[in-house]
């Protein structure tokens, strides 16, 4: 039922207002207020901390919408999460190119001006953003080694285990003891206050 809403809700968000409350319920439509403020905070800043827009959705911001528990606020925080994915790793991974092409420049100025300094801060700080100082984590396949288990019928080849003795007439107690009428052994209980 709840991924259902979550769909619903998530089929109208970019809709004009209008549209949207026409295919919503009012409280689908109030949730969907808040996801699409929240995305936006998220696209304009995203290291904005969730427990600022958890004081934001709480406090409902002046009548954009209405406010809402701590409860409900990181509940629709973790739906918008949901929408767009980690932005956090996006905007990291943003960063990481920024600063890749800024030390790319560097490197092109220093060369220009034969700044042989300068050329090995940029390929230290290149070397540093793409890990090429570190060796490749490749995995070794050829170390991992299939166990070698051959299929046998025999039960006397398991480990710890207890040969039962007189295997049937076990098997006859075990069945007797779970055949029959089982609700004749059950008993109601009665509720004390």
């Amino acid at each position: 039922m709840k991924d259902d809403a979550f769909k619903k809700i998530e089929s109208v968000l970019y809709l004009p207002e209008s549209e949207a409350a026409e295919l919503l319920t009012p409280n689908e439509n109030e949730r969907r207020k808040r996801w699409v403020y929240c995305i936006s905070q998220k696209m304009d800043d995203p290291l904005k901390p969730d427990k600022v827009l958890v004081e934001e959705l709480e406090s409902g911001l002046a009548g954009i919408f209405s406010p809402v528990s701590k409860t409900t606020a990181y509940r629709d925080i973790a739906a918008v999460q949901k929408i767009i994915g980690n932005i956090q790793l996006s905007a990291k991974n943003w960063y990481r190119y920024m600063i890749i092409e800024g030390a790319k420049k560097a490197y092109d100025l220093a060369k220009t001006n034969e700044d042989a300094k300068g050329m090995a801060s940029a390929l230290d700080k290149i070397g540093k953003y793409t890990m090429a100082d570190k060796p490749d984590n490749d995995f070794d396949w050829d170390q991992m080694i299939p166990l070698d288990i051959e299929p046998s019928a025999d039960p006397s080849l398991l480990e710890n285990v207890e040969k039962v003795d007189n295997l049937e007439l076990r098997r006859r107690e075990l069945r007797a003891l779970w055949k029959g009428d089982m609700q004749s052994e059950a008993t109601d209980a009665t509720i004390e206050e």
